[in-house]
């Protein structure tokens, strides 16, 4: 029999949470609770009956939580071919930036308020650092959280999908010439396209080389001086309760861990992180059972670097602690776009695509598979809604 995180949540979820219910907040609950209805009469949903077969077919309502490994695939599969479209004629780059181990207890028991600091600082740190080579240029790119490692360990980093691209405004000296850049711009910031306005336009600035972004220290360094600064400004009390190991890994004396890695054109990058976006740390498919002695959970997993599949063995509790780990606060965003890829500046992104002498193309939208009976793969004919159980309370 398949183990799911359902049927392991229904049996070992009420001793978990009477042991810590201390650590529990209310997005565990409410993560657990969506699970556990997920795809029941609980959450209503829509009766069919076959036309063929005349079998009756309930198809109930999906909980949509972001933690639930059985909700997002279409979703995925929808925001995939939306950025997909939006990718621009240039090189792409992903950039990773990982806070250190120390502060990791840190996000833990603060996730809100470090979680958002890092993206926000993350995101500031490689505007300022493109600002600085292109000399006032602007950048755009997509950063997307990620909480988890491989075996669902606490590993907070941001992904940052950056083209090679940024936008300048023309000066008027150089709109009235022509929109060119002069000799001593283009070597520092890499190639310009002309401006199409004769005054006040823009103009476009890539990286000299296809396949070299920024160098990476001056942006750790970048990062983590914001990060620091955001924590004692914004969130005193934090900072004032931090160890002495964590307030020296905020020192400069503690290099931070930022990787630039260029990716081609960036669909890979991008669909490689579209796995994560709309979905859990893990689907059930990785979910192999329990062990022997019924009192361990294994798991499959594939190390980094390497194409072998191992399985990782963890306690029930343990396994459940790590699934938590990675449940967001409520209404937190971890898809963030910037700069001229940000939903408010749609008018420059097509300016841009103007500048390259292309149009955007339409996303092409995945079709939905077809509704068809499990008996028979018969045509299924609508009969009802089902609706919700009505909870009643006391007065």
């Amino acid at each position: 029999m398949i183990l799911t995180l359902t049927d392991l949540l229904a049996e070992h979820w009420s001793p978990f949470a009477r042991k810590h219910r201390k650590h529990l907040s209310g997005a565990h609950y409410r993560a657990v609770r969506a699970v556990l209805e997920c795809r029941t009469p609980a959450l209503g949903g829509q009766l069919y009956r076959c036309d063929d077969c005349q079998q009756p077919h309930f198809a109930y309502h999906s909980c949509n939580h972001r933690s639930c490994p059985q909700c997002g695939a279409y979703d995925q599969q929808v925001w995939t071919a939306k950025q997909e479209a939006k990718l621009l004629p240039v090189p792409y780059f992903m950039v990773t930036f990982t806070i250190p181990s120390e502060l990791r207890s840190v996000c833990k028991m603060y996730p809100k308020e470090l979680y958002s600091t890092l993206m926000k600082t993350s995101a500031q740190a490689l505007k300022d650092i493109i600002k600085t080579k292109t000399k006032g240029g602007k950048t755009g790119f997509t950063s997307i959280l990620h909480t988890w490692g491989r075996q669902l360990q606490h590993h907070p980093h941001v992904h940052c999908i950056v083209p090679a691209l940024a936008v300048r405004a023309c000066t008027p000296s150089q709109s009235s010439a022509g929109g060119a850049c002069t000799p001593s711009q283009s070597s520092a910031g890499g190639a310009c396209t002309p401006s199409q306005s004769s005054a006040g336009g823009d103009e476009l600035i890539r990286p000299a080389k296809d396949k070299f972004l920024v160098h990476y220290k001056p942006l750790s360094v970048r990062f983590r001086s914001l990060f620091q600064t955001a924590l004692k400004d914004q969130h005193p009390d934090i900072y004032q309760n931090l160890t002495s190991a964590q307030k020296r890994a905020l020192s400069p004396q503690t290099t931070w861990n930022v990787q630039l890695q260029h990716v081609g054109k960036g669909k890979t990058a991008l669909r490689y992180l579209a796995a994560y976006v709309c979905r859990s740390g893990f689907t059930n498919k990785r979910l192999i059972g329990y062990d022997l002695t019924g009192k361990n959970v294994l798991l499959r997993y594939t190390p980094s670097g390497t194409k072998e599949t191992k399985i990782l063995k963890l306690s029930i509790d343990e396994f459940i602690r790590r699934w938590l780990i990675h449940v967001l606060p409520k209404r937190f965003l971890r898809i963030r776009h910037y700069g001229y890829l940000s939903s408010a500046a749609k008018k420059k992104r097509l300016q841009i695509w103007n500048l390259l002498g292309q149009l955007e193309p339409l996303p092409v939208l995945p079709e939905k598979e077809p509704f068809c009976c499990p008996h028979c793969e018969g045509k299924l004919k609508y009969l009802r809604d089902i609706p919700r159980p009505q909870n009643t309370r006391a007065p």
